[in-house]
């Protein structure tokens, strides 16, 4: 018999649901119903439409009902980008739209925040990357601007946490995506309260976090009845995208590393336990939580958001309409490499109002000649992502005092055939692509572990390798990889100690 799941799987671009098929050894994925998630702007903030969110799943479960057998699911799980969340009343109603990860005026609170907790005293406790976005920043930032969510806030919900709940009436925090919040204690894998009270959060909003690989609930029956189901259990997932695209990734070995390529590039290791060290802070590495209790030691860097950013501005400006494979076309045609920039200044690129200018000023800034053409972009994009790429692997081991033998790349990334051949080239490392599904993959994995069905991780990627099996790319032209990153990245863009 032929078990069916539904992975639900909403990243900051678009959301997506995806039924998954096993049968024996094999498992296929069909992708059914699709929809824009996207920041909505009101007055010149930037908030996620969450209620939007569910109506379309809702929809979508309801417009393919008729895939399922007998209205009959094996499993739903839902998965979505970290570090945001929703704080809900003591009548379980929002209390305010939620805040995006790129809100300006919530990010702004980041050079305040060590006044309230030194900085070291928090990577110590948590390992978590520092950036603008995270949500230790954000909290701290509505407490500052005394926001009536945190003076009425009865429930703290992680992102999929509250999707969960709208499907099952279940509240739950998993562990995977609670560990992004720069809240939770690493070694622990619980909430480390002192943080909260400095921060001034009521830490009686905060459930333990609990690990995902297990049921949840049903889909509430009147919501069953909507979307002409019989049966829809839901199971808690690794509800950060980024734990699901590593469980969906087939690694071949404890020294293999991974891209989960998209609009952020995740560059990691699969560790058992974190590294908390005064040489991983000064890297700026995180120790997100991964299934299992396994820990996904990694850098966030900005991937494909400065290519999707200046597609976008360049469309508008010239009145034309690019595909993705056009512009890899004219990027491969300029590998003069006249300029490169550091993909992760996040002042300049985390969300400027136009993405070409930001680009050109930082090259000037730099004394290189500004990109004109969109395959010049597109050429200074790719060679900037791949030289930091090679970067991030050379600190990753040294963290981790191993040598690095495969790296994969996952994602929609891994289709981009030109950046995993720069990727090869630029570091010297073999590259596997694949699958371009990770993320639903790793989330319907996940899901079948959860229903007995598959009978451990291993066994899980054994399957997705059999099912999907990756394309190898080998490092060509390294002389001119290793002169541009050594005579130009690193003098340029070295990670200040």
């Amino acid at each position: 018999m032929t078990s069916k799941y539904m992975a639900i799987d909403m990243g900051a671009e678009s959301g997506r649901l995806v039924m998954g098929s096993i049968a024996g050894e094999k498992l296929l994925v069909k992708e059914l119903h699709r929809f824009k998630t996207q920041g909505t702007d009101i007055h010149g903030k930037l908030y996620w439409d969450v209620l939007r969110f569910y109506d379309e799943i809702v929809n979508g479960i309801k417009l393919h009902a008729g895939n399922f057998e007998k209205g009959i699911l094996d499993g739903i799980g839902i998965d979505t980008w970290g570090v945001d969340f929703v704080i809900l009343d003591e009548h379980d109603n929002l209390l305010g739209m939620p805040y995006h990860y790129r809100e300006k005026t919530m990010n702004d609170a980041f050079s305040s925040l060590f006044d309230i907790i030194p900085r070291d005293e928090i990577y110590k406790k948590t390992g978590i990357q520092f950036l603008p976005l995270n949500t230790i920043v954000k909290l701290h930032a509505l407490v500052k601007g005394n926001h009536a969510c945190i003076k009425l806030g009865n429930s703290f919900l992680m992102m999929p946490d509250y999707f969960n709940f709208l499907l099952t009436g279940v509240k739950s925090i998993e562990y995977t995506d609670a560990s992004t919040t720069q809240l939770l204690d690493a070694v622990k894998k619980d909430w480390y309260a002192p943080f909260l009270d400095k921060l001034k959060v009521n830490p009686a909003m905060f459930m333990k976090p609990v690990m995902p690989g297990r049921f949840l609930g049903d889909m509430t029956p009147a919501l069953r009845d909507r979307v002409s189901l019989k049966k829809a259990p839901v199971h808690l997932t690794t509800s950060h995208d980024t734990a699901s695209a590593v469980v969906g990734c087939p690694l071949t070995s404890k020294k293999s590393a991974y891209i989960s390529s998209g609009t952020w590039s995740l560059l990691g290791m699969e560790l058992e336990a974190p590294i908390l060290t005064k040489k991983a802070l000064d890297m700026n590495f995180t120790n997100e939580g991964g299934y299992g209790g396994s820990i996904r030691l990694l850098k966030n860097i900005a991937g494909m958001w400065l290519l999707q950013q200046s597609k976008i501005k360049w469309e508008i400006e010239n009145k034309v309409q690019l595909d993705y494979d056009s512009i890899m076309h004219d990027a491969e045609k300029n590998m003069a490499f006249k300029s490169i920039v550091n993909p992760d200044d996040h002042d300049r690129f985390m969300n400027p109002p136009n993405m070409l200018d930001a680009i050109r000023t930082a090259c000037k800034d730099t004394k290189q000649a500004p990109p004109k053409t969109m395959g010049e972009f597109g050429a200074t994009i790719f060679a900037s992502l791949v030289l930091r790429y090679r970067h991030v692997i050379e600190m990753l081991q040294e963290l981790t005092a191993t040598k690095v033998d495969v790296l994969h790349v996952v994602g929609g990334g891994s289709k981009n055939t030109l950046l995993c051949q720069y990727t090869a080239d630029a570091t010297g490392i073999p590259v596997m692509a694949g699958p371009d599904e990770a993320t639903s993959i790793g989330n319907i994995i996940v899901q079948a572990i959860s229903s007995g069905e598959i009978k451990d991780l291993k066994a899980g990627r054994k399957i997705v390798a059999a099912s999907f099996p990756p394309r190898l790319y080998t490092p060509q032209n390294q002389e001119t990889w290793n002169r541009l990153y050594e005579e130009k990245y690193i003098p340029l863009f070295t990670e200040k100690k």
